[in-house]
């Protein structure tokens, strides 16, 4: 039986009403695609300065897997370009990323200090610790890419575990405030033991974020 003018009105409304609903559902994913690749280019909290990045990072991965997270810094905010500062909070990001899949911690200190010309980030969980034959995968667990962004930096990344007492991974970058920083490599170990004497690291201040 044909349908009445009304009827058709009808079907044709319902028609339209659910495309309109499939646009907008379209356009709401793309501009969250959108949104997400902002942030991956360069994430909005970091106009606010890398401590107050790797601060509200740390507290919203505690508030988001429960994972206790305390940062220590020295200072209120470290000044650094762009590129370095992107590179240091995405080597943190990656790290919590790895903690929440992979460690099964309950504890993450972190540590963000500058000195001399250098920026240290150092990150420790109480984990069940990243093993030897891991750390062998060089494309494991994000290190390949971590460890490009620090070299790219002409930076340091170190990752190191010890079975069910947790994994630290350390990462040194010149700041490029002097030219000999900017051209040389550092080593690690040695440079880490300075900070570590340091008075201002010895006195650095604890921020609690739970």
């Amino acid at each position: 039986m044909p349908l009445g003018c009304g009827e058709l009105i009808s079907v044709s409304l319902e028609f339209y009403q659910q495309k309109a609903k499939s646009i907008e559902l379209l356009v709401d994913r793309v501009i969250d695609s959108t949104r997400r690749i902002s942030l991956d280019l360069r994430p909005g909290i970091l106009d606010c300065g890398i401590v107050a990045a790797v601060q509200w990072q740390a507290k919203e991965f505690s508030d988001r897997t429960g994972i206790i997270c305390r940062v220590s810094c020295d200072n209120d905010e470290i000044s650094l370009d762009a590129d370095l500062a992107i590179a240091i909070f995405r080597v943190f990001q990656e790290t919590l990323t790895n903690i929440s899949k992979h460690a099964n911690a309950s504890r993450i200190q972190v540590k963000l200090v500058e000195l001399e010309g250098l920026v240290l980030l150092e990150v420790i969980d109480n984990g069940c610790g990243i093993t030897e034959i891991d750390m062998k995968k060089q494309d494991s667990f994000g290190i390949r890419g971590m460890r490009e962004r620090c070299l790219q930096l002409k930076g340091n990344f170190h990752i190191s575990g010890e079975s069910e007492k947790g994994t630290r991974v350390t990462i040194l970058i010149p700041t490029g405030d002097s030219e000999c920083h900017s051209e040389q490599s550092y080593d690690l170990n040695n440079k880490f033991k300075e900070f570590s004497q340091s008075e201002s690291v010895r006195k650095r201040k604890q921020i609690s974020l739970l």
